[in-house]
């Protein structure tokens, strides 16, 4: 699904265009079931935006079990790209939270990630 934001064009990646640098592991983040990504909407006085994913614990690390950002400036690049999409809106009296996962063609830039090299 596609949001689209008023007064927001959306343009689609093509092959050879430019992604920021991270656009790769970013998209390998988005991919793993394992490491669910969402955006999240604060309203307010502190009113923004931010790309989270949950990560599993690691026992040999002993890392793990909390959310960490992803840098959003290449997230919103991948989005305006068209690579990443927001699903529906999920529960949340506080905040607007949806959950994040790869378009089509953020599939196939994944597959082939020479064709969309920074």
């Amino acid at each position: 699904m596609t949001v689209l934001y008023a007064g927001a064009a959306r343009h689609r990646a093509k092959p050879g265009s430019a992604l920021p640098a991270g656009a790769q592991d970013v998209l390998a983040v988005v991919a793993d079931p394992s490491r669910p990504v969402h955006l999240v909407v604060t309203t307010g006085r502190t009113a923004r935006r931010s790309f989270v994913s949950w990560q599993p614990w690691d026992s040999s690390t002993g890392t793990g079990n909390c959310y960490t950002a992803l840098p959003a400036a290449v997230c919103e690049a991948l989005l305006e790209a068209g690579l990443i999409a927001p699903g529906p809106v999920l529960q949340d009296p506080s905040r607007q939270v949806r959950a994040v996962g790869l378009t089509e063609a953020g599939r196939r830039c994944q597959a082939r990630p020479h064709a969309y090299a920074a």
